[in-house]
């Protein structure tokens, strides 16, 4: 077949792996397809909305499937792995991506948009605790609320008072009760 009558590859069949090293390689790139990549990159992750970002910890924490938690659990070659503990590491892979992000934001000097991202995601955590009849739950009904005080406590241990401060006032407002994890 000539090239010119070559059906594109589309993204979405590249593997995740593939897609994250292709837009690497063309954000590095010193020409203009470079800067569009690099300012379609800044526009992505510089709109944070934390209405958003709650929604999607719960629907990511909604999606977890009890049959696979249990499949996690019972006896294998290295132990027993308990329901709860089963629950508890389902939860901590579901919000590896938003902690991933958290991090970046922080180490990439964006306050800010830390801030916003962080109340997202502790918010997700608390709709999720006080709505979701999720099945899972039933293994590990306090998982959400221990979750929310691990997320809390990493962001507050990167702010400073006035951050915090201005934090439980959110937390007040959206996660009432919640914000108690602030002193």
């Amino acid at each position: 077949m000539s090239p010119k009558k070559r059906r594109p590859e589309r993204v979405h069949h590249l593997r995740a792996s593939e897609q994250a090293s292709l837009l690497e390689r063309l954000a590095m790139r010193e020409d203009v397809v470079g800067e569009v990549v690099r300012e379609e990159i800044e526009r992505l992750v510089a709109n944070v909305d934390p209405e958003e970002v709650a929604g999607d910890v719960q629907a990511v924490l909604e999606q977890l499937d009890v049959d696979a938690i249990m499949d996690r659990a019972g006896e294998d070659r290295y132990g027993y792995t308990d329901p709860q503990e089963a629950a508890w590491e389902a939860l901590e892979d579901a919000l590896a991506p938003y902690r991933e992000r958290l991090n970046w934001y922080h180490t990439a000097g964006r306050p800010e948009l830390y801030d916003a991202y962080a109340l997202g995601v502790l918010q997700g955590l608390y709709d999720f605790h006080h709505e979701s009849d999720a099945e899972w739950t039933a293994l590990a009904p306090d998982d959400a609320g221990e979750a929310f005080a691990w997320v809390l406590d990493e962001w507050k241990g990167r702010r400073g008072t006035a951050e915090r401060q201005a934090m439980r006032d959110q937390l007040a407002e959206r996660c009432p009760g919640w914000e108690r994890g602030l002193g």
